[in-house]
């Protein structure tokens, strides 16, 4: 009998243990808008474009790639809508940059949508952008 009790406590133990593991969608969210938002700010478009979905991706790429003189000095989030029923999320953001040869700071405000979608394995899920990033230059 004390023989059981172990293995039963040990299969306990491992079951909570790997349901504390489990990541939670909101994290998911968090990191990667962190990601985002740290990828855009430090003109690292071709790492910010993976956060977008299909078409939008390729058209962020052609956005920037050629764009040498663009410099942003604030990107922050200003609000977080949750549309809990369709899985998806609007962030409005606030983004200032400059273009060389100006010192003008323009500051531009917009949202983007992310959406949650299954991965094709179960009880997962991943972010991404659904919609295109607005024109800036």
């Amino acid at each position: 009998m004390i023989s059981f009790s172990r293995m039963m406590l040990v299969f306990m133990l491992v079951l909570v243990s790997a349901c504390a593991m489990l990541p939670t969608h909101k994290d998911d969210l968090n990191k990667k808008n962190d990601d985002f938002m740290l990828r855009v700010r430090w003109l690292d478009f071709p790492g910010a474009a993976l956060h977008f979905e299909g078409e939008d991706r390729q058209e962020f790429i052609e956005q920037f790639e050629d764009v040498e003189d663009l410099k942003v000095t604030h990107f922050t989030m200003a609000r977080i809508d949750v549309d809990v029923p369709e899985e998806k999320v609007t962030i409005h953001y606030r983004l200032e940059y400059y273009v060389l040869p100006s010192a003008t700071i323009k500051k531009k405000r917009f949202s983007l949508t992310w959406e949650q979608q299954a991965s094709g394995m179960p009880n997962s899920a991943y972010w991404r952008i659904v919609e295109p990033f607005p024109e800036l230059l």
